[in-house]
């Protein structure tokens, strides 16, 4: 169970560097236009604003890969609803706040850098939904074997 376990951490966590990496390219291909020096120091708050943001996201999405090791525990492991709090729950609290905030901005009618952020967050949910469902299978054939084998026994 623990290599299972582990194996499904390595791939979210390999799964938040590339979206780390995706937003970074994204990020480096705003374009900038020129202007007087008020507008270029703007644009330079707003570079270092979106290099923030995105080390936030980092930070953010490693965390939640460290909670999918939570089901090594094996109550955790074996009940459907903690596992699925370990795999989506924590990083649905990031995804809610950043939606929240970003839906605020378009609100004001400004598509900020939050929008970009929010995308990319609810990839990452989306993508570690997918493996949560692709792990409970997992989980469920091997306890399913386990089952079988102990009943033969």
């Amino acid at each position: 169970m623990k290599k299972i376990v582990f194996r499904f951490w390595i791939i979210n966590f390999l799964i938040s560097i590339a979206l780390f990496f995706i937003y970074r390219i994204v990020i480096a291909a705003t374009k900038t236009f020129d202007g007087n020096f008020f507008e270029e120091l703007i644009q330079i708050l707003e570079l270092l604003l979106n290099i923030g943001f995105a080390l936030i996201y980092l930070i953010a999405m490693v965390i939640s890969s460290f909670a999918i090791l939570l089901n090594l525990i094996e109550k955790i492991r074996n009940n459907f609803y903690w596992s699925l709090l370990a795999f989506v729950g924590i990083p649905s609290f990031w995804v809610i706040f950043i939606i929240i905030k970003a839906l605020i901005d378009a609100l004001a009618d400004n598509l900020s850098i939050l929008t970009t952020l929010a995308i990319f967050s609810i990839l990452y949910l989306f993508l570690t939904t997918i493996q949560f469902l692709l792990f409970r299978k997992k989980i469920n054939k091997t306890l399913d074997i386990e089952t079988k084998i102990e009943v033969t026994n």
